[in-house]
């Protein structure tokens, strides 16, 4: 395939901060690519360049995509890999690198006259975690607060139902909540000021009715000082964290730990995977994609789920080795949004097309622009 041009613009990603997106013409028309920012970043991340720099590097190293045949994804990023040899694409940032790979991989899709999802050979459907309430920013001792079905009669059936808990959620927390004026998140959940143990009592109740179950991302890289953990009742070792977590198990049925401890403690990690052999503990800041991280944590059994987010690695390959990685050491899979997203549903694609056991979600405001391609989806999939 050849390119006859690349165009970069700036764009607005949902939280108002600046984005890279770029545009690639072939013979068979036009496709774009743009790439969305995380708030809370692990260090393992690629690094990401100003837009400003992103725009001009840009257009210095196009020349490179124009002159050349492609015939593969690893082509194309092989010759990002060529171009900037660094491993976390300082040089040239792996939000332009994403661009350009993830605007490549349309316009392969486009040159078959297949969507994405099918030019990567997806059959299944992923089911949904989504985010319904949030305490960004400590405001709570947990950073997200998840629904997720059990069981899959379709991806419309499971949205409906948790949807459907999240409407009624809203209206609990303004019978509880007097400061709460159905305002939300950066990820469009409800934001209350209730604790956690309320804002659980309340999904527990929510959960059992509508049919799902409940998952929390604690994100407690942010509330490790280096020695403790700091929540608003006081500081935890890794041992009273690992109380913690079973308590939560036991008492409100959670079944999916995102990020329990901080993003190096392996073995804190570990312990909680082997004592809840049955939930889903996920990586997500420990691993950031990678499939180096990825491996150190199967060498000591730390993860049983892992959040895949491209714009933590950089290229579509690489993106699609980690989730193979996963797969080969039964981990689940998570593909999953940023908090500053954009209009661009490629996470959809890649969770069809690579096979994900689930994607993460919003759940209303500018989210329903991935929940409702996930529909389309599921529609094409099911003629």
């Amino acid at each position: 395939m050849k390119v006859k041009g690349i165009h970069a613009r700036q764009i607005f990603t949902t939280n108002s901060r600046k984005t890279v997106e770029v545009e690639i013409e072939t013979s068979k028309g036009m496709v774009r690519s743009s790439v969305p920012i995380g708030t809370s970043t692990g260090r393992y991340e690629v690094k990401s360049l100003h837009v400003e720099q992103a725009l001009n590097k840009i257009g210095i190293i196009r020349r490179h995509f124009i002159s050349e045949d492609f015939s593969s994804q690893k082509e194309v990023d092989d010759m990002l890999h060529y171009i900037d040899e660094s491993k976390d694409f300082r040089e040239i940032g792996g939000n332009v690198s994403l661009a350009i790979s993830s605007a490549f991989l349309k316009a392969f899709a486009q040159e078959n006259n297949q969507q994405v999802f099918e030019y990567l050979g997806g059959k299944e459907m992923p089911r949904p975690i989504c985010n319904v309430v949030g305490g960004w920013h400590r405001s709570n001792d947990a950073q997200e607060f998840l629904l997720i079905p059990v069981h899959q009669k379709s991806f419309l059936d499971s949205i409906t139902r948790i949807t459907s808990a999240y409407h009624e959620l809203g209206n609990r927390l303004k019978a509880e909540d007097v400061s709460f004026n159905f305002s939300k998140n950066i990820e469009s959940g409800w934001a209350t000021k209730l604790r956690l143990s309320s804002v659980m009592d309340i999904l527990s109740k929510l959960a059992e009715k509508y049919g799902v179950k409940i998952g929390v991302d604690f994100a407690a890289t942010q509330f490790w000082n280096g020695e403790n953990y700091i929540y608003s009742d006081g500081k935890r070792t890794r041992t009273t964290q690992l109380e913690w977590m079973n308590w939560l198990a036991t008492m409100y049925h959670v079944i999916y730990f995102e990020d329990p401890f901080h993003e190096d403690d392996f073995i804190g990690f570990s312990t909680l995977t082997h004592e809840l052999y049955k939930k889903l503990v996920c990586g997500d800041d420990m691993l950031a994609t990678n499939i180096d991280r990825l491996k150190e944590s199967i060498r000591f059994n730390a993860v049983s789920a892992a959040i895949v987010k491209p714009n933590q690695i950089g290229t579509i390959t690489a993106v699609a080795k980690f989730v193979d990685e996963a797969k080969r050491n039964k981990i689940a899979t998570v593909m999953s949004h940023r908090s500053g997203e954009t209009d661009d549903t490629l996470i959809c694609h890649l969770a069809v097309g690579l096979g994900c056991d689930y994607i993460k979600l919003g759940t209303s405001g500018e989210r329903t622009d991935k929940i409702n391609e996930m529909i389309r989806i599921e529609e094409r999939l099911t003629r």
